[in-house]
């Protein structure tokens, strides 16, 4: 177990010592470094705290003026990291040099039960001689018990632990989810919400990055906030390791053991873990501890304790699993697994709930409370190791599992089913050639068996040997065949009552390559054939005759019909009409279906597999309930018969499935033309294991809340024509499924233009982050040709991300309205001119018409809710918001209350938004810079209209830049004709102005209305300055294009430029309220000769 922190990387100078104990001198305080001897290695290490620990973090004054070592011990539950990251030697990685792996020590401990065992470890843990083990692992009675011991030391220690160490940090990760959850856990545990809340805000970041939970690692600034809070106290710390391999604990915060003296007790034991290889991954631990007591040690107690540690998760999901109960279920798994001796397969992760009901063990038949407390006790066992039949531990064999009761006989011969078995499994060997005849003398005594599972048996279908057995509840039969057709007599008429007898007793059938054609009653004349069956699992078999309308099942909730060796299919397509109680439908490889039956009512149906279902036509809309949470159709089944055949499915739809989150599409769907997941749950959208979607031409993503990120197919989608998507999040029920698409603009669009070859996108985000998942658009441009996007990034469904359209943009400043777009006060108009005359003026005179605010091919709108990129989001993400506002044509900002640059410096580089033609900023309150960039590189090279109203913090519109080293080929600005700016009190100056810019070459428009802190509109650089007066004519900067002015209320503007200004071509300057205004710019005095005088009003 690696402990080397990750602020320990500096130099370590390695030297012998003889000192036994952790000092730290005083002048070696001051200087923020501790000599630490560790005596594993006996070697000194000189180095540098972590930032921000200081001496005092490691050595504590006394009152008697000496020091003392802090000591820490942590009890932490095994756990195991994907990747198999190594728990390393106690002085840490291979980068020490003279260090080197030690074997494990190992020490028995003799210990009867949890309280004993407790009481010889804790002498481990409190010992702090020299060569005392820092880390130490419990394997507890081969494999038993270990949990509850480490438990038991964490949470009720004895006096002398509590004695010893200041916390006791116990982190239970027997059910292992990813080193990211470890430290959470840990977090959670120290009780530092603040550092739970930045691990949240790093999942958040992950979500959007796509980042797959199990591989998520730790976040590095929670680790130190640990490192930091854990150092002040003498800790032990208590691990569950559920993982399969070692975990550095360091990385999740953790103080190094050799240098803190945190003292740790782990162990990958819990939950039934009984794998017999897991503990030899115990190589670099200090010490190894088992206990044993004998061959007369009580082995069912320690099994006992396990059943109860089990029990414990349960409770905290408030499910009443007993310990009783407990260790009954864990005695029928391993008595069971044991007599089968790896010839019978339970499939145990299946049915292992439905064995522990139908035995009554977990007794209430129909009651699904109990039900679904099995469920739960089952995902609280590692029932991987038994479905596997991996080697387990010999305490398995220490273990009294006779049973009377529980039989499994895999010998090709038996007597008779005694009579009081509840549960019997039969098998022959595999290795048999020939099926073992079952007469039916075998089950007359057998009235209370329960659970039965046949395995290459032989019997009369119609008339079963155990017909008799009238509490039958799981019937299982695996490669089973009919007797009568191997030449069997059979001497009562071959009805098939009896068969169906059974069938209507049972709670669960499961059924595998076997043929079992039950006479069900016609459908004309008995509706319903059993009423308390509640699954039914058949795979490579069948239990009808011709076709079986599964509604006639009205209790079922389990329903699974995987490569049937005959349709089931009825012609009327009503097979699941109102079966209230389905849960689960798993139709895998019914290849022949084409037409997916309604089960718009099953209401409570969750889990949808279509898995191999490569004839169907489409799926959904209207077949789906809303009450789906998962779905899948993969065909890149193993089958090669499957991979021959065509898929034929060209549409999905799960619109109105509104709490589907988890989707699965994977395999070849090259007639897939529609992909619909509107409304739905789904928060990480993966298509990456889509082979081919060659003929995909509309997605529709739309009211998708919690999305987050979308993995595209890995090839091409060459005929992609539309795509929407909207993630906003929206109030009350979705009463409409699909949207009306004959009323989006995109669509119409697309209709439109249909024969051409491009792809439309109407995208409308919550967050910045999420372009991220769309850099298809602009990186797959030769595949791909998406010459249409609009894009609207709003957290409110009633922004529709066409706010610049004519009749919002266009009549919004129209003549008469812009009044009211100002909100200008009273006080600061006049009462010789009207704010209509000067709308009026402004409408007439500029060539800014409401036409040119329309959205261009590819348009952005940023609106309300959305914040700021900081620099801590991904770099991908800065990188996938920058490609796309380079790209973009149109931007519309507008109503965001948090948002403070449009452009931050840290998001964008140096060559900005140079495809960028014209933009609108408005209504932002806390916008500072609206572009914060620097503009002595190429930028806004295509921007001809900037346009801006109420920014009430803006100070400028760009930044000055940080350097002038200008190239005079990075020409800025060669485009911009118009700049309209509306009641921005707080604007200093709009724009910097160097040699590079081209503004003054091409300006024709500017009209600045109500900024009262304006100073002057463009600053000068002096270099430009210097270069205007000895280059230019009269040293004046010549506007050549300038035709129109309008300075409104702007108190404090002294000067449109700092250099003085010819405008030969002005032709308007209207001005109000510019009483600081010392100079205008000049004109050609052959215009009053030629008759074309500037108007000046």
């Amino acid at each position: 177990m690696s402990f080397l922190h990750p602020f320990f990387p500096l130099s370590l100078s390695l030297s012998p010592s003889s000192r036994s104990s952790t000092t730290a001198s005083s002048h070696d305080l001051g200087s923020n470094v501790v000599e630490c001897w560790s005596s594993w290695t006996k070697t000194v290490i000189s180095c540098s705290l972590p930032i921000g620990l200081s001496g005092s973090d490691v050595v504590e004054s006394t009152k008697d003026g000496t020091n003392r070592t802090l000591r820490a011990v942590m009890v932490v539950t095994t756990i195991a990291l994907r990747g198999g990251t190594a728990l390393e030697a106690p002085c840490g990685r291979q980068e020490f040099g003279e260090c080197r792996r030690q074997p494990c020590e190992t020490r028995r401990i003799s210990a009867i039960d949890v309280k004993t065992a407790v009481q010889e470890i804790s002498p481990y843990l409190e010992d702090t001689s020299n060569d005392a083990p820092q880390v130490m692992y419990f394997e507890g009675w081969d494999g038993l018990g270990a949990s509850a011991v480490l438990r038991a030391i964490a949470e009720q220690p004895p006096p002398s632990l509590r004695e010893k160490f200041d916390r006791i940090v116990h982190i239970d990760c027997s059910m292992w989810k990813s080193r990211r959850a470890l430290q959470r856990v840990i977090a959670d545990e120290l009780k530092l919400t603040q550092q739970v809340v930045a691990i949240d805000a790093q999942d958040e970041e992950d979500d959007f990055s796509g980042v797959d939970h199990g591989s998520r690692a730790e976040v590095r600034g929670v680790m130190a906030a640990i490192t930091r809070y854990l150092v002040q106290y003498r800790c032990l710390v208590v691990f569950h390791n559920g993982s399969d391999g070692m975990v550095d604990l360091t990385s999740c915060g953790i103080p190094q053991p050799e240098i803190f003296n945190t003292k740790v007790l782990w162990t990958f034991r819990g939950r039934l873990r009984l794998n017999a290889g897991i503990h030899e991954n115990v190589d670099a631990s200090h010490l190894y501890l088992f206990a044993y007591h004998g061959r007369n040690s009580n082995w069912n107690a320690h099994l006992a304790k396990e059943a109860r540690e089990v029990s414990l998760y349960t409770h905290k999901l408030g499910l009443g699993v007993t310990p009783k109960i407990a260790i009954e279920c864990c005695l029928y798994l391993l008595s069971l697994n044991n007599q089968g001796k790896k010839m019978i397969d339970y499939n145990w992760a299946t049915h292992a709930s439905c064995y522990w009901v139908c035995d009554g063990i977990i007794g209430g038949g129909q009651d699904n409370q109990k039900w679904e407390v099995a469920h739960a006790l089952q995902q609280h066992i590692r029932l991987e190791d038994y479905s596997s039949n991996v080697e387990l531990l010999g305490s398995v064999n220490m273990l009294d599992l006779s049973s009377k009761q529980w039989i499994s006989i895999t010998d090709s011969y038996f007597k008779e089913v005694p009579p009081e078995a509840t549960t019997l499994f039969y098998g022959s060997k595999k290795s048999s050639p020939q099926a073992v005849s079952l007469p039916s003398d075998k089950f007359h005594k057998a009235d209370q068996l329960r659970v039965l599972k046949l395995c290459g048996c032989t019997f009369s279908f119609s008339s079963p040997p155990f017909h008799c057995c009238h509490n039958l509840r799981f019937l299982g039969l695996d490669r089973c065949m009919d007797g009568l057709q191997h030449g069997e007599e059979e001497e009562e008429e071959k009805t098939g009552e009896p068969a169906v007898e059974i069938f209507q007793r049972l709670w669960v059938l499961d059924v595998c390559h076997t043929d079992w054609p039950l006479a069900f009653p016609p459908e004309t004349e008995e509706q319903v054939v059993a009423t308390d069956i509640r699954e039914v699992h058949i795979t490579n078999g069948r239990i009808w005759t011709s076709n079986l309308a599964w509604r006639r099942l009205p209790n079922l909730h389990k329903l699974q019909v995987v490569e049937p060796t005959n349709p089931w299919e009825t012609e009327r397509r009503d097979e699941f009409m109102a079966m209230v109680n389905l849960e689960l439908l798993d139709l895998s490889g019914n290849s022949t279906i084409q037409v997916l039956p309604s089960l718009s009512g099953a209401t409570s149906l969750k889990t949808l597999i279509l898995d191999g279902c490569v004839g169907l036509e489409h799926v959904g809309p209207q077949q789906l309930p809303p009450s789906l949470e998962s779905f899948s159709l993969n065909t890149a089944g193993e089958d090669e018969d499957l991979k021959k055949k065509n898929v034929e499915i060209s549409y999905i739809s799960l619109a109105g499935c509104v709490r589907l989150a988890n989707f699965i599409l994977r395999g070849s769907l090259p007639n897939l033309e529609e992909l619909d997941l509107s409304h739905t749950a789904i928060k990480i959208l993966d298509l990456g294991e889509v082979v081919q979607v060659k003929n995909l031409q509309r997605l529709f993503l739309m009211g998708c809340g919690q999305l987050r990120s979308i993995s595209w197919p890995k090839t091409k989608m060459y005929k992609l024509r539309l795509l929407c998507i909207d993630t906003r999040a929206r109030g009350g029920e979705v009463d409409n499924r699909k949207p009306a698409w004959s009323r989006d603009c995109s669509l119409m669009v697309y209709r439109q233009d249909e024969v051409k070859e491009y792809c439309h996108a109407s995208v409308a985000v919550a967050d910045m982050r999420f372009l991220q998942s769309l850099e298809f658009l602009w990186t797959w441009a030769r595949i791909i040709r998406c010459d249409k996007w609009n894009l609207c990034l709003s957290s409110t469904s009633d922004d529709d991300g066409r706010g610049c359209h004519k009749e919002k943009m266009g009549s919004h400043y129209s003549t008469g309205q812009l009044a009211a777009a100002l909100s200008m006060p009273k006080s600061l108009t006049y009462h010789d001119i009207s704010i209509e005359q000067i709308s009026a003026k402004i409408d007439i005179s500029s060539s800014s018409s409401s036409a040119q605010f329309l959205p261009l091919d590819l348009h952005m709108d940023i609106g309300e809710g959305i914040s700021d990129v900081t620099d801590k989001s991904s770099t991908r993400a800065r990188d996938a918001i920058r490609s796309v506002m380079d790209s973009v044509q149109s931007l519309h900002v507008h109503d965001s209350s948090s948002i403070t640059s449009v452009a931050p410096e840290h998001t964008f580089g140096t060559n900005i938004m140079n495809g960028l033609k014209w933009c609108c900023v408005e209504r932002c309150p806390k916008l500072d810079t609206v572009f914060a960039t620097n503009y002595y590189y190429i930028c806004f090279s295509q921007l001809e209209i900037f346009w801006a109203a109420h920014l009430l913090m803006a100070r400028s519109v760009w930044s000055r830049p940080r350097d002038l080293s200008l190239d005079s080929g990075d020409l800025s600005f060669t485009r911009l004709r118009t700049i309209r700016l509306h009641f921005c009190p707080r604007l200093i100056y709009v724009l910097p102005m160097a040699s590079n810019n081209t503004l003054s070459k091409v300006l024709e428009t500017l009209h600045i209305h109500c900024c009262g802190d304006l100073k002057q509109v463009f600053l000068v650089e002096q270099e430009f300055l210097e270069k205007i007066a000895a280059r230019h004519e009269k040293g004046m900067l010549g506007f050549p294009n300038l035709k129109s002015l309008y300075l409104y209320d702007l108190i404090s503007l002294q000067q449109i430029c700092e250099a003085k200004m010819f405008a030969p071509k002005l032709e308007t300057i209207y001005i109000r309220g510019c009483w600081g205004l010392r100079r205008l710019p000049a004109t050609d005095s052959r215009r009053r000769e030629d008759g074309r005088p500037v108007a000046v009003d």
